[in-house]
């Protein structure tokens, strides 16, 4: 039964990765498990007491930290739930995901995101460098209007890694029942050539992208051993935002992102462009560490 690990807080940002960790459990038969994640405190205490009066005050935290996720994770999803000490909130969940096998991490997002959008905060920036497997973005303000998983779009790019990730994203959609589309976005960004070449040269560079993407699009489809070969959209724009909302949006699809390769310790390295996308992306989103040697 595959795992969802919850990195939770008792804030709004929390409460939504704890309802993106339930329609993720639920649409994939699996389980969840709720962590609370508490500075480590020192073995021997002080003469004054203090370090174990701060113990005590931060055990009483998880536990009532977690008394409340109780109450919002519905009865028909199996669960557990873990107060864990460890020097940060990102070294301990990447601890817990090895030691409960969780398929991914999931995270809310930081306060000072827009409705619908994503902005990285601490523990998702240090997880983004270091998680040994996905990690699950709920973005701002996550309703949850729906209870399962209904589509899987795999954000990629006209290289030969893509191909790769597809293969991973088919697997994820396989696991939640449901069907697969692969998108490419094509920005035509001006700040890219000098204004004496004139909108021509642009315009012939950003068909050139699209006509490499479209190429990349027909050869997975050429090559499928699925029952369903996905289906293949574009997104195109002055601006990332732009070319990301050119594309319908389902509002309980999940959204599937590669990492960039920046070595071994940086494992889930997002790169400008990935980064731009998870930005605007009014989806939660799954960022896939990277696939490859």
């Amino acid at each position: 039964m595959k795992a969802y690990l919850v990195g939770y807080s008792h804030d709004e940002g929390g409460r939504e990765a704890l309802r993106l960790g339930t329609i993720l459990a639920r649409s994939a038969g699996g389980r969840l498990v709720v962590a609370v994640i508490v500075p480590k405190t020192w073995d021997h205490p002080s003469p004054a007491r203090v370090d174990v009066e701060y113990a005590n005050f931060l055990a009483h935290h998880a536990n009532a930290t977690l008394a409340s996720a109780r109450q919002d994770v519905p009865d028909d999803i199996p669960a557990e739930f873990i107060a864990r000490e460890a020097d940060s909130a990102g070294a301990g969940l990447s601890a817990l995901a090895d030691e409960t096998e969780a398929s991914a991490i999931v995270l809310g997002s930081s306060r000072k995101a827009p409705t619908r959008r994503f902005q990285q905060g601490t523990v998702a920036t240090e997880l983004l460098y270091s998680a040994r497997v996905p990690v699950v973005l709920a973005p701002c303000r996550y309703m949850a209007p729906y209870d399962r998983i209904s589509r899987v779009t795999c954000a990629i790019a006209s290289t030969e890694s893509s191909f790769a990730l597809v293969h991973r994203a088919s697997e994820i959609a396989q696991d939640f029942g449901v069907s697969l589309r692969i998108a490419t976005f094509v920005v035509r960004d001006k700040q890219m050539y000098p204004s004496i070449a004139g909108y021509d040269v642009e315009n012939l560079v950003m068909n050139e992208f699209h006509r490499q993407a479209q190429g990349v699009h027909d050869r997975i489809r050429d090559e499928w051993s699925g029952a369903d070969a996905p289906q293949s959209v574009y997104g195109d724009g002055q601006t990332w935002e732009e070319a990301v909302s050119k594309l319908d949006w389902k509002e309980d699809e999940l959204l599937v992102v590669g990492s960039s390769r920046l070595g071994p310790l940086m494992r889930v390295f997002l790169g400008s462009n990935s980064s731009k996308i998870l930005h605007y992306a009014p989806v939660p989103r799954m960022i896939i560490p990277h696939i490859g040697e």
